[in-house]
């Protein structure tokens, strides 16, 4: 969270200093102790557009009435445009994509997103809390059902990932050029090798073959980062990963899905 008592107090104090110096001229001038308390008040009232680091990328597993889940994705840009992916699994031609702008309410805490696309005419409404998003319904409320808490966006990260001698759960995909491991909670996707085939035939076991966009898998494995790759496919991706040990692959399901 952003900090803005600091600047609060630096207005109060400045405003008292100005106020004091104008008393010796006009003792009507005099700075009492309440309106300090009502800067310090006013610039205290902020919103989640002013004080929260909104810009980033959300990920969630929203429920599907006919498919086993959909996978979402919303990045938000500081310049207020947006970027967002929904994935069907089980399901073909389910990928949609768009792309657009997006405006905070009048209360700063909920933000309204726009296609730019013409055939889209709806909006998208969520709310904006620290790290998450929350997807509203059309009066702008949260759901009250079962699965409210699938209806939350959680904000990846890109701190640094220590794959050293554990098991790191994630996201799996492989298709033509592609070979890419995402860790739980992470921004970044890693380019990852599996010398012995058993990884990539675990995965076609699961998804067998498709078409783009390819569908992830959960994925618990041991790796070794081998360091960024300078040719090739590879290069895009954040680093490269040697697969070292299985501990599991499956479809994605809400039971299975990153926490």
């Amino acid at each position: 969270m952003k900090k803005i008592h600091i600047l609060a107090l630096s207005i109060a104090i400045a405003l008292f200093g100005c106020k004091n110096n104008e008393h010796k001229n006009n003792p009507e001038n005099t700075v009492k102790k309440e309106d300090v308390k009502e800067v310090v008040k006013t610039v205290d009232s902020h919103t989640s557009e002013i004080s929260l680091d909104w810009n980033g990328t959300y990920h969630s597993f929203f429920p599907c009435a006919s498919c086993p889940g959909i996978l979402t994705t919303v990045k938000l840009n500081n310049d207020k445009t947006f970027e967002k992916s929904d994935l069907y699994l089980g399901t073909e031609n389910g990928y949609f994509d768009s792309k657009g702008t997006f405006s905070f309410t009048k209360d700063g805490g909920k933000i309204i997103l726009k296609s730019e696309k013409a055939s889209e005419n709806q909006t998208t409404l969520y709310a904006v809390k620290e790290n998450k998003l929350i997807l509203l319904d059309k009066d702008g409320q949260e759901t009250a059902s079962e699965f409210a808490e699938m209806y939350t966006l959680k904000k990846a990260s890109n701190n640094p990932i220590d794959f050293s001698n554990k098991v790191i759960k994630g996201f799996l995909t492989f298709g033509h050029e592609v070979s890419s491991f995402r860790p739980c909670d992470a921004e970044n996707s890693y380019w990852i090798t599996d010398p012995s085939n058993k990884l990539r035939a675990l995965y076609y076991k699961e998804i067998g073959n498709q078409k783009t966009p390819y569908t992830p898998v959960m994925a618990e494995l041991t790796v070794k980062n081998i360091g960024k790759a300078t040719e090739g496919f590879a290069e895009q991706y954040e680093s490269v990963l040697e697969t070292v040990a299985i501990k599991s692959v499956a479809a994605i399901t809400p039971e299975n899905y990153c926490k």
